[in-house]
C-alpha cells in the first residue's frame, strides 16, 4: 500500500508543482487508499474491484487487493489529465494544474479479468522497465492469471521417469509411438491421465499463487492413431476429455478456485461433444483455425458446451507484418473497437493479444485496446478517444499528425495500396507536424520518434525489394537502423533481428554481428543516439525520395443494387471467353435474375491444396442485394450450401433465386484452394473495386470489362505480377505489371469507348477505378450499372 501511496504522492507532485507528504493516517482532507476488507479474500475474479469517492474528508481509494488500489491511483490520475499512452518516458503525459475540484462516485472492475498485450518474441535489455510500467498506468495488470501455452511438452518433462518407462503414452503415428520432446499423448491410456493430474498439482504447488495450469496440446499434428484414441473422438473430443479429467481432480482437492486453461486452436478448434467442465478456460484463437468454423461459430459453440471462453489474438506477428504500417491488426481501429466488445458480448472474459513492441504502427491501437478491455463501453468512444490523444500528445500539430494516424490505420486500406506514395504523405504529415510544434522539446521528441520509424518502414520497403548484393546491403542497413532505434519502442528491434534473415535465403548476418553478439563487439549493432542533424536529413531524404502520387483521372460512382445484365442493351461481339477458375480463401460474384424461379448452377471443387483439406467444406451463400432485409441491411440471405468436402472431386451446387434482382454469390474455402465453373451465358461476373477484389485469385486470368461512352481514360490500380490490358482492336493500352502496386492509366481512343476491354493473362489484382468495376469471363456474362 505504501508503495502506492509514494507514486499517487509523487505524481501528483509533479502535476501540481508541490510536495504531496505521505502518512499513516490523516486527521484532516486526504486522499486514503485502503483495501475494502483485509479479512475478507476476493474471489478470483474480483481482485480488481475497486471504487473511488469524493467527500468532505477528501478522496477515498478502496480497492479488493493492493493490486486493485493501484488501479485505482491510475484511474484517479487518469481522470485529472496523466496518459502514459505508449511505454517511455516521451510517451508520458503529466498535465501542469494550479488547482481542481473532482465530484467522484466511482465503482470500477474490468469486463475482461484477463487482458495482456504481450511481445511475441519477447522483452530485450532495454524494454522491460518501460513495457511494465505502461501495463500498470493502463491497468493492464490483470488480477487473474490464465495459462493456456502448448503444455503437453511440459508435461512429459516433468514425468520424464514415467515417459520413459512407458513409450505408450506417446501418441501412435504411421504404426510407431512418436517419441518427441512435444509429442502429442495417447490420451486412452490411464497412465497419460494420472501424468497429466500429477504435473498439475505439482504446478499449483510450485505456484501457488497461479490460477490456473495449461492443458493445451503441443502445435501442430501427429495426434494419436490408436483405436482407443479414435473411439474417444477426433482431436478436440480428446483434448477436453484430458483438460477435463485435470480439472475435476484439481478442484476436488484444490477448491474451485484453481482452473484448466486451453485453446481452441488447430486441430482442436471446432467445439467437442463432450461437455466441458465448468473449471475449463478455453481461449479461442482468431487465427490457425481448422475444421471451417469462423470464430463467432466456434465461440458461440464451445460455449453452448458448458466452457468459460477466452480470446487468443494477434494484434501483431512480426513475421506477418515487420512493424510496417497499416499491416497488423494492433493498427485497425476499427477490428480493436468491433471485437474487443462483441467477443465480451459472446461471453469472452480473457482477452490475450500476442503482440510485438512496435509501437510506431501500432501504438495508438495498443493503448485504445486497453481503454476497451477495461470497459468495453469505450470501444464506442474511439474517436474520443483518438482525439485525446492527439491533443495531449501533439497539441499545434494535431491536425497533420491526425491525418499521419489515418494514413496507417490498418482498416485504410486505400491508403496503403502505394507503398511509395504512403511514405511520401507520411514524411509530409510529419514536417508540417514539425512545423507547427514550434519547437515543443515533448512533441518533437515524438514526431522524431515517428520520422524514425518511418524510415524504418522505408529501409524494410527498399530490403523486400531489392535483388543481388543490393538486397543483402539494404537488410543490413533495415537492421542497423531498427537497432539503433530501439530505444524509441517504434518498432520490434529483437523480433528483426533475430528473425528476418531465417525467412529470407538470400540474406546472411555474419556470426561477429549475431543478435545475441553484445556492443561493443558486434558491427552492426550502436546505440549512439540520432543526432538532430541526422533526423533532419532523414526527413529531407524521405521528402525528396518519395513524391506523392496525383491520380489523372476521376472515380466512377457505382451501385451493387442497380445492375443490369450488359446483353440486354450492348450488342455482342465475337469474342473468346477467359478464364479465372480457382482461387483462395474469400470471393465474391454478382448476377442479375431477369425471369424467377432461376437456378444459378455451379460446378465446384474444393480441398485442391491437399495440405488445407482439414479448412472444412466449401460455404456458398447466395444474397439478394437491394431492399430491406429482416435485420435491415439491404441484403437478404436466401440459399446457403454447404455440400462440397475438400477432396479434389468436382461437385454440381444449384442455387434457386426465387424473385428477379441483383444477387451476389459468396463462397468461402477457409483460405484453400477452390475451383469454380458454370454453363457458358450465365451471368456471372466478378467485382474488381478498391474495396472489394477477389481474394488470391491462382494463376493467370483473363476477363473482360466494359468502358462506358464518353469514358477518356480507364484508370485503375494494379499488384499485378503480369498482365496486358487490351484495347477492342486487340492492340496493348498497358503494361500491367506492378509489383508493390501502382496506380496506371491509359487513354480513351476515340470510338473505343461503349465497347468491352480484355484484360489479358493477368496475375494478381486489379481494382477498376475511372469504369464500371465489374469483369466477366465473357461479355454476354457481364453485369453493367443501369443507367
Amino acid at each position: 500500500m505504501r508503495q502506492n501511496a509514494d507514486t499517487l504522492a509523487k505524481t501528483l507532485g509533479k502535476i501540481f508543482s508541490r510536495p504531496f507528504p505521505v502518512a499513516a493516517s490523516a486527521d484532516g482532507p486526504a486522499i486514503r487508499l485502503r483495501l475494502a476488507d483485509d479479512r475478507i479474500v476476493p474471489g478470483a475474479l474480483d481482485r480488481e474491484n475497486y471504487t473511488i469517492r469524493t467527500s468532505e474528508s477528501g478522496i477515498a481509494l478502496t480497492g479488493a487487493t493492493p493490486l486493485a488500489v493501484q488501479h485505482a491511483v491510475w484511474d484517479l490520475l487518469h481522470r485529472i489529465g496523466y496518459r502514459q499512452y505508449f511505454p517511455g518516458p516521451e510517451w508520458e503525459i503529466s498535465p501542469r494544474l494550479d488547482s481542481l475540484t473532482l465530484e467522484l462516485d466511482v465503482t470500477e472492475s474490468p469486463d475482461y479479468a484477463s487482458r495482456r498485450i504481450w511481445y511475441g518474441y519477447g522483452l530485450w535489455d532495454h524494454n522491460g522497465d518501460d513495457y511494465r510500467d505502461w501495463v500498470a498506468k493502463n491497468r493492464m495488470e490483470g488480477g487473474f492469471s490464465l495459462n493456456t501455452g502448448h503444455a503437453y511438452g511440459k508435461l512429459i518433462r516433468s514425468r520424464q521417469a514415467d515417459f520413459d518407462a512407458h513409450p505408450e503414452y506417446y501418441a501412435l503415428v504411421d504404426g510407431k509411438r512418436h517419441i518427441h520432446p512435444e509429442a502429442k499423448l495417447c490420451i486412452a491410456q490411464s497412465g497419460v491421465c494420472e501424468a497429466a493430474i500429477a504435473y498439475a498439482l505439482e504446478f499449483f504447488a510450485q505456484n501457488p499463487d497461479e490460477d490456473s495450469v495449461s492443458m493445451d496440446p503441443s502445435d501442430g499434428g501427429h495426434w494419436c492413431e490408436c483405436e482407443p484414441c479414435a473411439r474417444i473422438g477426433p482431436p478436440n473430443n480428446r483434448a477436453t476429455l484430458l483438460a477435463n479429467t485435470v480439472a475435476e481432480a484439481v478442484t476436488a482437492k484444490l477448491g474451485k478456485g484453481r482452473y484448466v486453461g486451453m485453446y481452441a486452436y488447430n486441430y482442436h478448434s471446432e467445439p467437442p461433444s463432450l461437455t466441458v467442465h465448468p473449471n475449463v478456460i478455453i481461449s479461442a484463437a482468431t487465427g490457425f483455425i481448422k475444421g471451417g468454423l469462423n470464430i463467432d461459430q466456434i465461440i458461440t459453440g464451445w460455449a453452448a458446451r458448458g466452457a468459460t471462453i477466452g480470446i487468443r489474438e494477434y494484434y501483431s506477428v512480426n513475421t506477418w507484418d515487420r512493424d510496417l504500417p497499416g499491416a497488423a491488426r494492433g493498427g485497425h481501429l476499427d477490428y480493436l473497437a468491433d471485437t474487443i466488445a462483441d467477443f465480451h458480448a459472446r461471453g469472452a472474459r480473457f482477452l490475450s493479444a500476442e503482440s510485438n513492441d512496435n509501437w510506431g504502427p501500432n501504438g495508438l491501437g495498443y493503448y485504445f485496446a486497453s481503454r476497451a478491455m477495461w470497459d468495453v463501453g469505450e470501444a464506442a468512444r474511439r474517436e474520443a478517444i483518438v482525439d485525446d490523444f492527439l491533443e495531449r500528445a501533439f497539441g499545434p500539430a494535431r491536425e497533420p499528425m491526425g491525418e499521419f494516424y489515418r494514413r496507417i490505420d490498418s482498416g485504410n486500406r486505400q491508403a496503403t495500396l502505394v507503398f511509395d506514395d504512403l511514405l511520401a504523405r507520411m514524411f509530409r504529415s510529419l514536417e508540417e507536424a514539425r512545423k507547427l510544434a514550434d519547437g515543443d522539446p515533448a512533441i518533437m521528441k515524438r514526431i522524431e520518434s515517428l520520422i524514425l520509424w518511418t524510415r524504418h518502414a522505408e529501409l524494410y520497403d527498399r530490403y523486400r525489394q531489392g535483388e543481388g548484393p543490393g538486397r543483402q546491403a539494404a537488410f543490413e542497413a533495415m537492421v542497423r537502423h531498427a537497432y539503433r532505434m530501439r530505444g524509441t519502442y517504434m518498432v520490434h528491434s529483437l523480433g528483426l533481428y533475430r528473425d528476418v534473415d531465417n525467412r529470407d535465403d538470400a540474406v546472411t548476418i555474419p556470426e561477429a554481428a549475431h543478435w545475441t553478439v553484445p556492443e561493443p563487439r558486434n558491427p552492426w549493432k550502436s546505440s549512439e543516439p540520432f543526432t538532430a542533424t541526422e533526423i533532419e536529413a532523414i526527413l529531407g531524404s524521405g521528402l525528396a525520395n518519395h513524391t506523392p502520387v496525383n491520380l489523372d483521372f476521376a472515380p466512377v460512382a457505382i451501385d451493387d443494387t442497380a445492375l443490369r445484365a450488359a446483353r440486354d442493351h450492348i450488342p455482342l461481339p465475337d469474342l473468346p471467353s477467359g478464364s479465372a477458375e480457382s482461387g483462395r480463401g474469400t470471393r465474391s460474384w454478382l448476377t442479375v435474375v431477369e425471369n424467377a424461379p432461376a437456378r444459378l448452377e455451379l460446378r465446384v471443387t474444393g480441398g485442391l491444396i491437399v495440405h488445407y483439406r482439414d479448412r472444412g467444406p466449401v460455404k456458398i451463400r447466395l444474397w439478394k442485394l437491394g431492399g430491406a432485409s429482416a435485420t435491415g441491411e439491404g441484403e437478404t440471405l436466401v440459399a446457403e450450401d454447404a455440400s462440397v468436402p475438400p477432396d479434389g472431386v468436382e461437385r454440381p451446387v444449384v442455387l434457386v433465386a426465387a424473385e428477379p434482382g441483383v444477387y451476389r454469390i459468396d463462397l468461402d474455402d477457409g483460405r484453400d484452394l477452390t475451383r469454380v465453373t458454370w454453363p457458358e451465358g450465365q451471368i456471372m461476373s466478378w467485382k474488381m473495386s478498391l474495396e472489394e477484389y477477389p481474394n488470391m485469385m491462382s494463376g493467370r486470368w483473363t476477363l473482360y470489362a466494359w468502358v462506358p461512352e464518353g469514358t477518356r481514360t480507364i484508370g485503375l490500380y494494379s499488384a499485378a505480377d503480369k498482365g496486358e490490358l487490351l484495347r477492342p482492336d486487340g492492340t496493348k493500352a498497358l503494361d500491367l505489371a506492378a509489383p508493390g502496386g501502382k496506380f496506371l492509366s491509359a487513354p480513351v481512343p476515340e470510338g473505343a469507348d461503349g465497347q468491352f476491354w480484355k484484360f489479358h493473362s493477368v496475375a494478381g489484382r486489379i481494382s477498376l477505378i475511372s469504369i464500371p468495376p465489374y469483369l466477366a469471363r465473357h461479355p454476354g456474362e457481364l453485369v453493367t450499372p443501369k443507367p
